[in-house]
């Protein structure tokens, strides 16, 4: 079930795929005298072969320490690597994220506190404030992003993890709203580039074909993120006057805390490539490492013969050539549209959703609990959506099943009272609304996979998870004190970006679907245009685009 991409470093330079001789799958054969440039190399040795028992090998040239290698290797050897990935890299950048989106949405249980109250602020303010963390968020987004290629993510983005999770734990501190404001601004401009800036070194780790089962893996953390925030919210209530600090100070130490210990843990193990998992601490102490050098060669080898773009080195040059290539494509704006759309039609409810179970008659403990659930079952649906597109790559499909699921819920929230009699089928809509299935992970997988190079890649990312994060400026500010109970106006704002969402997914399949249909004549008449292919299917059917 796994599937995503990463980064791959220094220690890769690119060659490309062919075959060599074939003895085991151990063999390594070194060429010192031949230049490998970055962007590829193609020789008569690249490719795969069959030994006498019928086992195919494949063979690919790579560059460490300064000399080219010939790596050859089984695909059950390429599975035991991988696997090795998954259980030992894969999860710290899982958890790194799960702790963020914590972070974030730790709001909702501290609204249902005595929040308010003692810092004299309204609701309305606290939205304010919401809202400035995703805006400072979007103020760094593509700069972070920049420093993170030219420091290494080995050290930025540990670095990022252990500021916010500072800034996490000071929010305790909050008296008024002017304090409450600079917190939270504060809280998203150290956040900015995290998020691309993983999904960047994942896409270096992970093949094309791996990408949007890991992608929804590094989602999974964030997805529950609501569930695991609102139990820590509760048992944070109960020990409210604990140490002379109230319940939502708890909230902010304990998730603040936990931040900053799995950043430390994050720049003590995140490698700097697959060739230094034997150093910690960003290759300063060495140790017996997780990947042997063999298996490193064949992690690497494995990469650069599925995209050997992807054989650069990790501190990458991106130019504004690379930044107005990707804002100016017409393929780029309709997966932000989804994003500030789909995203934000349920996106409030991550910040009132607790707040919203508690004015149906429930405690703010027990509304904290009742608000777990959802966001677990939305993950576990997410990763059966990963499957079915890992399988079929239908990407428009998948997320339009979970745009109607999301829409139906809408209108059941819309007509249902929010009233303590009729609590409980209210709050059956909510969780079956919530419990859409996560679909941002298969949207973020589709815009990179529909990008050509390493650069654009990098910066779709970065662009994409910005309009995410201006969408959740306004997403939270549609549910307005005037507006409660009933939030009329809130769940009609809610089904007109629902229905955005949809017509634009609609009409962002049908163009890649008419395109590639385009495409396939225009390579029909010239077989050179093969080259601008972004997708092969199983029949060895060359596609312009993913759709």
């Amino acid at each position: 079930m796994f599937s995503m991409a990463s980064q791959v470093t220094e220690s890769l330079a690119v060659a490309a795929t062919a075959a060599a001789p074939t003895k085991t799958a151990a063999q390594l054969i070194t060429q010192a005298d031949i230049n490998v440039k970055d962007e590829g190399l193609t020789t008569p040795s690249d490719g795969e072969s069959r030994d006498s028992n019928d086992t195919t090998f494949y063979h690919q040239h790579i560059e460490r320490n300064g000399e080219r290698v010939l790596v050859s290797w089984t695909k059950e050897e390429e599975r035991r690597v991988v696997r090795k990935a998954d259980y030992l890299f894969l999860p710290i950048f899982a958890l790194m994220f799960t702790w963020m989106a914590i972070d974030r949405t730790n709001v909702s249980g501290v609204l249902t506190s005595t929040f308010l109250k003692d810092t004299h602020m309204t609701r309305d303010q606290a939205n304010t404030g919401v809202s400035l963390l995703w805006f400072g968020i979007v103020l760094l987004e593509i700069p972070s992003n920049i420093i993170l290629h030219r420091v290494g993510p080995h050290y930025w983005i540990p670095l990022q993890v252990v500021v916010w999770g500072v800034i996490e734990v000071l929010q305790m501190f909050v008296k008024n709203a002017s304090g409450w404001y600079a917190a939270r601004l504060f809280l998203g401009l150290a956040e900015s580039g995290f998020i691309p800036g993983s999904l960047y070194v994942l896409s270096r780790w992970y093949t094309q074909d791996e990408l949007a089962s890991r992608t929804t893996v590094f989602f999974f953390g964030p997805s529950i993120s609501a569930a695991f925030g609102s139990l820590i919210s509760a048992g944070a209530l109960h020990i409210e006057g604990a140490g002379g600090l109230y319940g939502w100070q708890w909230i902010f130490l304990i998730c603040g805390a936990s931040t900053i210990a799995t950043g430390l843990l994050a720049f003590t193990l995140v490698p700097k490539s697959p060739h230094d998992t034997n150093r910690l601490f960003g290759g300063l102490v060495p140790w017996s490492g997780w990947l042997s050098e063999r298996e490193a060669d064949v992690f690497v080898a494995r990469i650069i013969r599925a995209d050997p773009m992807k054989g650069q080195a990790a501190t990458m040059s991106i130019g504004l050539k690379d930044i107005t290539d990707v804002l100016f494509n017409w393929t780029t704006w309709p997966y932000l549209i989804i994003c500030l759309s789909g995203l934000q039609s349920a996106g409030g409810l991550q910040t009132w959703g607790a707040t919203i179970v508690q004015s149906l008659g429930f405690t703010s403990i027990r509304a904290n609990l009742l608000n777990a659930p959802a966001p677990v079952l939305a993950s576990l649906f997410g990763l059966v959506l990963s499957w079915f597109v890992d399988r079929y790559k239908r990407f428009g499909y998948t997320i339009m099943f979970a745009a109607i699921w999301t829409m139906v819920g809408l209108i059941a929230l819309y007509n249902l009272p929010v009233t303590t009699e009729a609590s409980w089928s209210f709050y059956a809509a909510y969780v079956v609304t919530v419990a859409a299935p996560s679909w941002q992970p298969l949207n973020v997988t589709w815009l990179s996979l529909n990008q050509k190079t390493p650069q654009k890649r990098a910066i779709a990312y970065a662009v994409y998870i910005g309009c995410s994060n201006l969408g959740g400026t306004y997403g939270n500010q549609v549910f307005r004190g005037s507006d409660a109970p009933l939030y009329r106006r809130a769940w009609a704002a809610c089904l007109a970006l629902g229905a955005v969402w949809l017509t634009t997914l609609i009409i962002q399949t049908s163009l890649f679907k008419w395109s590639n249909r385009r495409f396939a004549r225009n390579v029909y008449e010239d077989s050179s245009l093969e080259a601008k292919a972004l997708y092969t299917d199983r029949r060895g059917r060359k596609y312009r685009y993913y759709w």
